[in-house]
């Protein structure tokens, strides 16, 4: 997903922060990726000016959210931050955790992190409901399959 960033002094300049499940977040500017800063985990930006800001990223919600984008120190909104309730409703799946062990854990953390990119989508805010509650029905489904296949790889032995 793709998330245009509106910062002060960078007028006019294409800045978006593109988030993936599988690589993390990178910050795009003017169609190329923000060039790295001498610490871990910045990045370099030129202002309108000619002046250089250093940006770095800020997680949310264990890592599992939109990160917060940081430049000079001040705090750039790209998204909205989700309600209580979208997180209980949309973290349901994490309560394999406390039946399932490590399966359940992995099951669980999968199927919270992709209920809360679904409430980043689509405008229709009862959709949204109704495709998290079929991901966290499959990620139970998805446990029970794994661990049924489990225990008969290790009952055959």
């Amino acid at each position: 997903m793709s998330y245009v960033a509106n910062i002060e002094g960078f007028e006019g300049q294409n800045i978006a922060v593109e988030v993936s499940f599988w690589s993390g977040p990178k910050l795009m500017i003017n169609g190329g990726t923000a060039p790295k800063g001498s610490k871990r985990g910045e990045m370099l930006l030129q202002r309108n000016d000619g002046q250089q800001a250093v940006a770095s990223w800020r997680q949310q919600f264990l890592g599992l959210d939109v990160p917060q984008l940081v430049v000079d120190g001040k705090i750039v909104k790209l998204v909205e931050p989700l309600r209580w309730y979208q997180y209980v409703w949309g973290g349901l799946p994490v309560l394999l955790i406390f039946g399932g062990g490590a399966l359940g854990a992995i099951a669980g953390l999968i199927g919270f992190s992709i209920n809360i990119r679904v409430f980043r989508t689509g405008p229709n805010s009862a959709m949204r409901y109704v495709v998290s509650g079929a991901v966290s029905a499959l990620a139970v489904a998805a446990y029970f399959v794994v661990a049924i296949l489990f225990t008969l790889l290790i009952n055959n032995r």
